[in-house]
């Protein structure tokens, strides 16, 4: 039996490795780079490994002369992380209300839920401008977090939803039978079930608002309410020479706070992705 499986796990095996290879190859040259003194990136015969290692990079990012990485990395963290937890206390509360009770119009309003994702980006530019400056919010993180919110909110609610239908309505009458009411019932016997679920719309809402490049764009302009990503961004497109280190640097420290927050909730994710896919 191994050895007529052996073959096709071989093949598995090797198409992994340079999906993988294939992937992380940027990654690695862009750690690489951040750690060559700048006469060492341009050189005509490219070297993966630097041959003088240097930290001026990482240091520049840092200064108040350089990107000022720690105030704009702080914005982007405040902005994501507030989002995400938002995003699930209505994904959590909305996808009980509409997973687990029929009332008119909850179909309509899982319709609305998804078609809701058609009217993001540019549509909805020139309008949320608009309001954010009569409410007096433009040019702060709150107005990121609101319109972020509504991306990340209703695929949250829609995809918790799902996961509320999958749970057995035993549980529901048990629990009522033993003296509980719905609030005790969501949080004491339902809540735990889902939280695979809830780690997934967490990460997907953190992500989200943590690449977005296009809202921080026309709502920010201070340095008290830009991310992370609008900084590398105008870094770039700056005018005089382009520090091609410290973008390099930049971008490592970027991706750091993703992978650290991927590395803690790797396992619940990976149980929220797969939880109803196979029925006991």
């Amino acid at each position: 039996m191994f050895v007529k499986k052996w073959p096709n796990q071989l093949l598995i095996y090797v198409s992994l490795f340079f999906l993988l290879l294939f992937t992380l190859l940027p990654n690695l040259w862009l750690v690489s780079s951040s750690l060559k003194p700048d006469k060492e990136i341009f050189h005509i015969v490219p070297h993966w490994i630097p041959e003088t290692f240097t930290l001026d990079h990482y240091k520049w990012l840092f200064s108040s002369t350089g990107l000022n990485l720690g105030t704009l990395m702080y914005n982007s963290i405040f902005v994501s992380g507030v989002t995400a937890l938002i995003t699930c206390v209505f994904a959590a509360t909305g996808g009980y209300a509409l997973g687990r009770f029929n009332f008119p119009g909850s179909k309509v309003i899982g319709l609305f839920l998804l078609l809701s994702q058609m009217f993001q980006g540019p549509l909805i530019m020139i309008p949320w401008y608009q309001m954010a400056s009569n409410w007096g919010v433009l040019n702060t993180k709150l107005v990121l977090i609101l319109i972020y919110g509504t991306a990340t909110i209703p695929i949250g609610v829609w995809l918790m939803m799902g996961f509320f239908k999958t749970l057995p309505k035993e549980l529901e009458e048990s629990a009522m039978i033993d003296g509980c009411n719905k609030l005790q019932v969501f949080t004491k016997i339902y809540f735990p079930l889902v939280k695979p679920g809830l780690v997934a719309v967490l990460l997907y809402s953190f992500i989200l608002s943590w690449n977005d490049y296009q809202y921080a764009l026309i709502l920010t302009s201070s340095i008290d309410a830009k991310t992370i990503q609008l900084g590398i961004a105008e870094l770039m497109d700056s005018m005089g020479k382009a520090n091609w280190g410290g973008i390099m640097a930049a971008g490592v420290a970027t991706t750091i706070p993703i992978i650290l927050l991927f590395a803690f909730i790797q396992r619940q994710l990976i149980e929220g992705l797969t939880a109803g896919s196979v029925k006991g």
